[in-house]
Order: structure tokens, then sequence, then C-alpha cells
């Protein structure tokens, strides 16, 4: 089934001047009406840029109150942290003072006794050495008094032999001599046991005077060792004057941090009423945006209304040339599936594959091939077929774009907003206005449009396009883009 040209009344029919009079005002009201569509759907646009970029807006400052209130609680957290660390630096000062107090007291007590046993440990020491002494005298004495007995038991030997010699005359001698020898007997061995005695009281002395001797040395090294200790309490006490310097540099960092919490606190609040204005205003305007669409909608019902009426309109030429398109665009694709060419399978196919690479992005499909074969001679043609004409494309049902207007199908370069210009084949324009487009089965479908040209720029343009039917089945349309 093929789109049939549609054919409007000739004006040379209206005969009554009261008909020629009505068709001129409505030629002039679709003319009007056509320029207040364009500006209607250029306001729209512009409503839909300022309510997006309103948005973009609203999330910044979204994620600005978002940060005010992390760095507020970061504040309070430093300020508690620093309040924490004040309480414990205090307590740490307290307990320094009070341990190094008593410290300090047990140390001047312990070093006033290991003083005096320092003194006593050497006077000890003192009197054992000059005890060692006198024992030493002793032991010599006992060894001259053995070195006596020795002598005086060999007198007595001698004078008990002269005695024997003298016979009766030295019988009382010999008793004296016996006498002396009992003596000297008792003697040595009186004088061998305190040998003895001494011998093992020097060693006792000896051994006393030298563990004496280390006692006063560990004496000494305590007094020493607590002349360090002193010291190490002198820099505890430099320790606790840290601290307490410590306090005051923690309470120079509390009170700022407990300004910026206030500060930020009360800069929170007032981002979060802009915000709360920016919402509603955003709100605003997406009824405004809608209200916007709404009236393109009218605008463009009250033109198709018009160019549907009979009666000639500047877009009477635009809609048969748009219909003539269809049903040449319809009749090669018939042509190619009886051929062969393609099958309808393919000719429908809506597996998109995107082209890697490409931005904005391109696809191909299983009939892409067959429309670069065949449509470029309809497409061109017509776009010297009135100089409104801007671009004159065949799209399926979804919004692809297959083959464009030579001018528009440049190859990719670096820049996606020449891109976006340049190379617009192979696109899916799922917009509002291409879907529409796309998926009209009436015999014509009139819109006004914002075209996106990419870096922010858009031309208004009103979009006539009429549907293409392969064998009964809707395959897409083709779309004409007409300056205003």
């Amino acid at each position: 089934m093929h789109a049939q040209a549609l054919k409007l009344p000739d004006p040379a029919n209206e005969d009554a001047p009261g008909a020629e009079a009505a068709a001129h005002a409505v030629r002039e009201i679709a003319e009007r009406f056509g320029k207040l569509s364009a500006e209607i759907t250029d306001m729209s646009g512009r409503i839909g840029d300022v309510n997006a970029e309103l948005d973009r807006q609203t999330d910044g400052l979204h994620r600005v109150v978002s940060s005010v209130e992390q760095v507020s609680r970061s504040n309070q957290a430093i300020q508690q942290a620093a309040d924490t660390a004040q309480e414990a630096a205090s307590v740490v000062k307290s307990g320094l003072e009070r341990v190094t107090g008593a410290v300090r007291q047990g140390l001047n007590a312990a070093q006033s006794d290991i003083a005096e046993l320092s003194d006593g440990a050497q006077s000890i020491s003192q009197a054992l050495n000059e005890a060692v002494g006198r024992a030493h005298k002793a032991r010599e004495a006992s060894e001259a008094i053995q070195t006596i007995t020795r002598e005086i038991q060999l007198l007595s030997i001698n004078a008990g032999v002269e005695a024997a010699r003298s016979g009766a005359a030295g019988r009382g001698f010999a008793v004296i001599a016996a006498a002396v020898k009992q003596l000297a007997e008792q003697t040595r061995d009186a004088t061998a046991a305190s040998a003895k005695q001494l011998d093992a009281l020097v060693a006792t002395v000896d051994q006393l005077a030298k563990q004496s001797e280390a006692n006063a040395q560990a004496a000494r090294r305590a007094s020493e060792e607590s002349q360090g200790i002193s010291q190490q309490i002198g820099e505890l006490d430099h320790f606790g004057r840290s601290v307490v310097g410590l306090i005051g540099e923690i309470d120079s960092i509390s009170a700022p941090a407990r300004e910026n919490a206030v500060a930020f606190a009360q800069v929170g609040g007032e981002l979060k009423g802009l915000v709360n204005g920016v919402d509603q205003s955003a709100r605003n305007l997406e009824v405004a945006a809608r209200r916007g669409a709404s009236l393109v909608s009218t605008s463009e019902a009250i033109l198709g209304a018009i160019a549907g009426s009979g009666v000639r309109t500047p877009q009477s030429d635009m809609i048969e040339l748009a219909a003539e398109a269809a049903a040449t665009m319809a009749e090669l694709f018939e042509r190619a599936l009886a051929k062969g060419e393609i099958g309808q399978a393919e000719l429908f196919d809506e597996a998109y594959r995107p082209i890697p690479g490409s931005d904005p992005q391109q696809f191909t499909s299983r009939f892409t091939e067959l429309t670069d074969r065949l449509l470029p001679s309809v497409q061109e043609k017509m776009l010297t077929a009135n100089k409104r004409i801007v671009f004159c494309a065949a799209v399926d049902r979804n919004g692809y774009l297959p083959t464009h207007n030579r001018k528009y199908s440049q190859p990719q370069g670096p820049d996606p907003v020449w891109n976006n210009a340049n190379c617009r084949n192979r696109r899916i324009f799922n917009d509002r206005t291409g879907l529409a487009a796309a998926r009209n089965q009436k015999p014509f479908l009139l819109q006004t449009y914002r075209r996106d040209m990419g870096g922010g720029n858009f031309l208004v343009m009103e979009d006539l396009s009429a549907p293409i039917f392969v064998r009964g089945r809707h395959w897409g349309g083709v779309r004409f883009g007409l300056s205003v």
C-alpha cells in the first residue's frame, strides 16, 4: 500500500468572492500560526534549557549544602575532640602533679636514707678494715708465742737431758723441766687452737670487709642513681608544663572550631532556604515547560487542521512533496523486496549495532546498505524542490535515520560538536519530535521544533513528515526540515 500524494483543491475553483476571502483569511491565519508556533516552540525550548540548567544548579546547590553540613559536622567533631582532649590533658596534668609530688617526696626521703646508709656502710667498712688490721696483728702475736713455745720445749728437753746426767742432784731440776715441758706443750696446743681461730676470724673479717665495701659502692651507686631520678622528675615537671601549654593550644583550636561550626550551621540554614526557593522555581519552570509543550502541540494541531482543511496554505506544496517522497521510497523498498535484494525481516531490522568510537553515537542495521543505495536520489532531489527545505531524510519507526543528505553525512572527526551538526546519518533521533514523525500513520504530520546543532546551538524549524508503508506495514516516515 503506497502513501498517496495529498491532492488539495485548486484555488481557481473557489469562485465565490466570500470563499476567496475566507481562503485568504485562512491562509493568513495559517501563516500567523506558523510564526506563532515557531515562537512558542523557541520559548518552550528556552524554558526547557533554563529548567535543565536550573536542575544542574539545584543539584550543585544540594551538593554544596551536603558539603556544608559535612564540614559543619566535622567542625563539631573537631570541637568535641578538642574539648575531650582538653579535659584529658587537664586530667593528665593533675595526675602528673600528684604523681610528681608523691615521687619527689618519696625520692627525697629515699635519698636521705640512701645517704645515711652510704655513710653507715662506709663507716662499717672502715671499722672492719681496722678490725682486719688488728686481727692480723693478733695472728702475728700468736705466731710469736708459738715460736717462744717451741724454744721453751727445746729448753725443757735440754734441761731433762742435763738432769738425767746429774743423777740424784738433778732430780728436782728434772721435775721442773718436766713441768716446763708440759706447760710448753699446753701453751703450744692453746696457741695452735688460738691460731686456727684467729685464721678463721681474719678470713671472716676479710669477707665482711669486702662485702661492706661492695655495700658501700652499691650505696654510692644508689645515691648517684637517685640523682638521675631527680633529673627525670625534673623532666616530668617540664612535661607537665608542656601539657599546660598543650591545653592552651587545644583551647585556641577549639574556639575557632566552635565559631566555624556556628557559622557553617547558619550558612547551611541559609543555603537550605535558597535550595528550597530554587526547587520551587524549578517546579514552576516544569509547569511552564509543560504548558509550553501543550501550546506547541495545540499550535501544531491547528496548523495541521488548517493544512488538511482543503484550503491551500504555505504548507500545502510541502505536504504534497512529502507525500510524493514517501510514496517513491515505499515503491523503491517494495521493488527491492520483489527482486530479492533484501528480505522483509532485514528491512524491518531493529537490532541496531553501535559503530565503535563514534561521537555522537552512530549505528548500522541490516538495511543501512540498501538505504545508502536507494534513498539519496530521492532525498537529494527534494532539497532542490523548495528553498524552505533544509533537509529530507527517511527514518524507521524508532527514529533511526540510516541515510541522510550528503551534506549532513560527513565522516566524523575528533570534535563531537562539529560531528553533531555535520554527521547526522546513522543516528537515532528518539526525541519527542523525532519519534512522533517516525510513528505517525496519518497522511502527514506538521510539527515545530528546535533542531539541536550541537554546542548549545539550536535552530527553530518546522518538521513535516509523511508515513512510509511497505506492503501494508508501517516502516517509518520521511522527514522534511523546513526553515521558518
